[in-house]
């Protein structure tokens, strides 16, 4: 993943997009562009999976991930992201019950067991 922050970052650098060393929150207009474009790919990518189209579904993955990559880099959070990433996972690992199984509602998504322990993104960002 770190390859694909760092070309993401160069990306950033040459169409003179914020890369932020320090996390920090964007002005609302960055705000609010950050969301959009993550919107519109992630809309794309579901108009795609609709249409039966598995190389769109690829783009459409992709291109969410470049945008998320960017959103990261003007947060100044791009330097943190495998920790995070690792905490995240830790933490949606703990979702599994005391037998080791998933527990799901009603509509299929993976739900919080009595194991399930919250990530600490905060010890990562601020140490």
């Amino acid at each position: 993943m770190l390859k694909q922050i760092q070309q993401v970052r160069k990306f950033h650098l040459s169409f003179g997009q914020p890369v932020l060393e320090v996390p920090t929150i964007p002005s609302i207009e960055r705000i609010n562009l950050r969301h959009k474009l993550l919107m519109e790919e992630a809309n794309e990518l579901n108009d795609a999976a609709l249409e039966g189209d598995i190389v769109e579904v690829a783009d459409g993955i992709v291109d969410c991930l470049y945008i998320l990559f960017g959103t990261a880099h003007e947060f100044g959070l791009a330097d943190f992201l495998n920790d995070m990433f690792k905490e995240i996972n830790r933490s949606n690992m703990s979702k599994l019950d005391k037998d080791g199984n998933a527990i799901y509602n009603e509509y299929g998504k993976v739900i919080k067991s009595e194991l399930f322990t919250k990530p600490n993104l905060k010890e990562i960002i601020f140490k």
